[in-house]
């Protein structure tokens, strides 16, 4: 029997923390590792982060981002 990745299917492309917090931008950043508990991601400016995904996979797509969220950013 497989075991499920940790995001799922929806989490292969998120949004890179990285960038969200230090740039204030929105940027994807692709899956590198599929863990159990966590995925590794990596964005097209080279940042690397981890996501916990223990309270279970994304329901909906993490990429593009959700609209409120674009929102949010595009007012900075």
């Amino acid at each position: 029997m497989l075991a499920a990745m940790a995001g799922g299917p929806f989490a292969a492309v998120v949004p890179c923390q990285v960038c969200m917090v230090d740039l204030h931008e929105l940027t994807p950043a692709d899956r590198l590792v599929e863990g159990r508990e966590s995925d590794d991601y990596r964005c097209g400016k080279g940042h690397r982060f981890g996501l916990d995904w223990r309270s279970g996979p994304a329901a909906e797509p993490q990429w593009p981002p959700d609209p409120d969220l674009v929102r949010a950013f595009a007012r900075d």
